[in-house]
């Protein structure tokens, strides 16, 4: 199993995904923003916007999370390639090249389960004095990986669970009947 959580900040995705790998034994991957900022020698990922290397960033977290799942068979992941696309579109499009696109489709395609957190499910910013707070911002973003989804992956391979409801149990109950499920179909074809 290698299971990639997806959606805006604030919409449960590190929760659910930290549940996930813990109640069906998965390694979880430690490659992220903050990880990826410090490597870059900054203290958070908002001090690499402030010198202007979204690019380079989103650039290197892609590839960095893809060398890290690509060493590991079974994994859960929080945030798939495409939602480290869909920020590089919000902050910087002209960053974005075929050759990008390219990695983060190839990133996709290694997941075995997608899980979409959206916004109007569920969403709570927290307390982060970092983060962006404004729900605008959020959804510009939801609407942009929703659409890189329904153009390279929703019915593709893989396809996705969907947590429509905003009770944290019912959604832990949906991972685990989806994971369930997915992992009893792949086993009969094999």
């Amino acid at each position: 199993m290698r299971v990639a959580f997806t959606g805006a900040s604030g919409t449960g995705k590190t929760t659910l995904a930290e549940y996930a790998a813990k109640k069906h034994g998965l390694e979880f991957n430690p490659v992220g923003s903050r990880s990826v900022a410090k490597e870059m020698g900054f203290d958070s990922p908002y001090d690499v916007d402030k010198v202007g290397k979204r690019a380079e960033f989103q650039r290197r977290l892609i590839a960095s999370k893809r060398e890290w799942e690509a060493s590991h068979e079974s994994f859960v992941t929080d945030r798939t390639t495409f939602d480290n696309l869909a920020y590089l579109a919000l902050h910087d499009v002209q960053a974005i090249d075929a050759d990008l696109v390219a990695a983060a489709i190839d990133g996709l395609r290694r997941y075995t389960h997608i899980i979409y957190c959206p916004l109007n499910a569920f969403f709570a910013v927290g307390d982060d004095p970092m983060r962006v707070k404004a729900q605008d911002y959020h959804t510009i973003f939801d609407i942009l990986l929703e659409g890189l989804f329904i153009r390279h992956a929703w019915g593709a391979r893989v396809s996705p669970l969907v947590l429509e409801t905003g009770s944290i149990a019912d959604r832990k109950f949906g991972i685990d009947a989806y994971l369930a499920l997915k992992d009893t179909l792949v086993g009969a074809q094999a």
